[in-house]
């Protein structure tokens, strides 16, 4: 009887061991296309600091990605990382904001502070087990 448990147990373990890295993998394949969107606006706002109406989309279109990214399941195993992530996606906010200001020493400093966090994320993801995958 005690024989029979274990069997099923170990047989159970692979399962339950996918189970965690497939919900890991979602919040994976979520957080690479909310970085590289976020990457591509960051470009483009670097390219034209000066364009106000670019710099008020990307401070629209940033925010909601800030929201998104607050608002989804975070599994356990990669809850350390996460707050490199928003840290990354409220910089390129900021950068926006400080571009609609005209501070363009700002939003250079902002703009590479995203990079610096999203550097952050992907090591210590990588450092959990789970790196990021590569976005399309």
């Amino acid at each position: 009887m005690k024989r029979r448990a274990l069997l099923s147990g170990l047989l159970a373990l692979p399962v339950a061991l996918r189970a965690t890295q497939a919900w890991a993998g979602s919040y994976l394949d979520r957080a690479a296309l909310l970085l590289t969107s976020s990457r591509k606006d960051a470009e483009a706002l670097r390219k034209r600091m000066t364009d106000k109406e670019l710099a008020r989309v990307v401070k629209i279109v940033s925010e909601a990605r800030q929201t998104a990214a607050s608002k989804m399941d975070v599994p356990a195993v990669v809850a350390k990382a996460h707050p490199h992530l928003l840290l990354a996606l409220t910089r390129v906010e900021r950068a926006a904001t400080s571009a609609l200001d005209g501070n363009f020493v700002s939003v250079l400093e902002h703009l590479e502070s995203a990079k610096t966090e999203e550097t952050i994320f992907r090591s210590a993801l990588k450092e959990l087990g789970h790196p990021l995958p590569s976005a399309a």
